[in-house]
This record gives structure tokens, C-alpha cells and sequence, in this order.
């Protein structure tokens, strides 16, 4: 025999007397249900707040530098050479950094693989799911970290040997630093960092280029479902 609860007289009075307060209280857990259930999402929107703070903070960090630079004297010939040597030994030195975080991915050998992980010019075995090895992955990205220094290295060097300027020199000093702790590999392999796979950088904290690439990644899924769909009709 099926037992079904019914409410006390005592209840039902309750209800006939505040109607409001028994709907009030189903609205909010309702709203409570709706808020938990809408949190991942909005989660998803939000951008990197701690990656702007740390683009912010980056920006700060060139002001000094900006500010030091109009004290220096420019046509003092041997402050332009201390400049130039500088210059050259950073970019030398995060080039070999760079080299060796190469070398200890090379004799890892890690063979685990990463989902989802964007396109590279340096991808040559991606598997038919579309994932590489962790390997190839962190190897990608060094060489991508490397090509961006050397060519930003060239084309300031171009520009004060050229055109004689001098400001350029610093700025690229300085930012080279920061480039290199951007590199995700430097981090995992050099400093024993744990990053999860697969990473934007260095301009994920760039707000438009992170809309981009979601929308990029809702495009490449659209496409992939529209192709399953069609191998379906025609079977």
C-alpha cells in the first residue's frame, strides 16, 4: 500500500494565511539552482584577471625604464656601447635559455599527449584526434619563443643601426626578460613548474585575442559537427 504525505491542518492554514512566503521560498531556491548551474559558464567568460594584473604590472615596470633612459646621455658614445653590449648579452642569454629548456624536452621524451592544441608550424605529427605529444608540444612552443625574439632582436637592430635609434634597445632588453618567463616550457622544464596543457601565451592576457581564439574554437566545433552530420546522411 502506497503512503503519500499530506499536509497538516496546521500547514495548510499556514499557506491560506502568507501564500507569498511559500512561493518566495520555492523562487529562491529555484534562483539558487539557476545561479550554481549558470556559475560554470560565467566562469568561462570571465578573462585571466591575475594574467591583465600581470600585463598591468608589466606596463608599470617600463615607466621607470622610460623615465631612465631621458637621463642618460645619448651622445655619450660609451653609454650607447654599454647599451648595445647589454642588448646582445640578454638576447644572447635568453636564446640559451631557451636552447637548454630545448634540450631537457628533447631527453624527456614525453610521449603523453595533449588535447586541443592549437596550430603551430612546428606541429608535424598530429595524430587523426588532432592532439600532439607533450614533447612536440613544449618543443612548438619553445621554437615559437625563440623565432619572436630573434626577429624582434633583428628588427631593432635594424632601427638603431639604421636610424639611430637608442630607446628601442632598452625596452627590448627588458621585455626579453619577460618573454622568457612567459614561455610555459622554461617553467616546467628549467624551474619544475606544474602548467596545465595546452596554454595561450604570452598574449592570453589580451582580452580581444582571447575572444578570438574562443571564438576560433567555437567555429572549429561547429565545423567538426556539421562534417559528422553530413557523414551521417550520406551513410
Amino acid at each position: 500500500m502506497a503512503l503519500h504525505w499530506r499536509p497538516q491542518k496546521s500547514d495548510l492554514i499556514k499557506r491560506l494565511n502568507d501564500p507569498g512566503e511559500h512561493q518566495r521560498a520555492k523562487a529562491s531556491s529555484s534562483t539558487a539552482v539557476d545561479a550554481a548551474a549558470a556559475a560554470p559558464e560565467a566562469a568561462e567568460e570571465m578573462p585571466d584577471m591575475s594574467a591583465q594584473l600581470g600585463q598591468m604590472g608589466r606596463q608599470f615596470a617600463m615607466l621607470p625604464a622610460l623615465w631612465a633612459s631621458n637621463k642618460i646621455d645619448m651622445e655619450d658614445k660609451s653609454n650607447i656601447y654599454y647599451l648595445q653590449v647589454t642588448f646582445f648579452l640578454v638576447l644572447a642569454l635568453a636564446v640559451s635559455v631557451l636552447q637548454l629548456t630545448q634540450g631537457k624536452i628533447d631527453a624527456a621524451k614525453d610521449a603523453a599527449r595533449v588535447e586541443k592544441p592549437g596550430d603551430s608550424q612546428h606541429f608535424t605529427n598530429k595524430a587523426e584526434d588532432g592532439s600532439v605529444s607533450v614533447q612536440e608540444y613544449d618543443g612548438a612552443k619553445v621554437k615559437e619563443t625563440r623565432t619572436q625574439l630573434m626577429m624582434s632582436g633583428a628588427i631593432v637592430g635594424f632601427l638603431h643601426f639604421q636610424f639611430g635609434y637608442v630607446q628601442p634597445l632598452l625596452m627590448t632588453s627588458l621585455m626579453n626578460f619577460f618573454n622568457i618567463y612567459d614561455c610555459k616550457p622554461v617553467l616546467i622544464h628549467l624551474l619544475g613548474r606544474t602548467v596545465e596543457r595546452p596554454w595561450t601565451a604570452p598574449a592570453s592576457a589580451n582580452p580581444l585575442q582571447q575572444w578570438a581564439e574562443k571564438k576560433k574554437a567555437e567555429a572549429e566545433e561547429a565545423r567538426k559537427e556539421a562534417e559528422a552530420e553530413a557523414a551521417k546522411k550520406s551513410e
